[in-house]
């Protein structure tokens, strides 16, 4: 019996796991959490406001913050600051990136 083939028949996934797969499992992972989906999903209309955001959410600003700032250390939303607000947005081409990483962790 070969020892990469498991006698189950499933295939040894270490094999084709690579850093590359790592990068996009970790950027796929972001979206485990449901609030940080619906951020995304709020900013498709565009810019929104800490303030804006927390209100559509219905939660803690102190939480918003830490979704937005989990968000935007993974280069999905940018922010710019605007006298006291911090103003957020999607960053669409990492979006899509996200959107491949989905598509090739999961394709055959």
């Amino acid at each position: 019996m070969d020892e990469r083939m498991p006698a189950c028949g499933t295939q040894n996934i270490v094999a084709d796991w690579n850093s590359d797969c790592e990068e996009q499992a970790k950027l796929v992972s972001v979206l485990l959490e449901p609030q940080r989906i619906k951020v995304l999903r709020l900013l498709r209309g565009g810019e929104l406001c800490v303030c804006e955001i927390e209100r559509s959410l219905g939660i803690p600003q102190n939480l918003v913050s830490h979704h937005l700032r989990v968000l935007r250390e993974m280069g999905l939303v940018a922010a710019r600051k605007e006298g006291q607000f911090v103003h957020y947005s999607r960053v669409e081409d990492r979006i899509h990136e996200l959107m491949q990483a989905l598509k090739e962790l999961l394709s055959n």
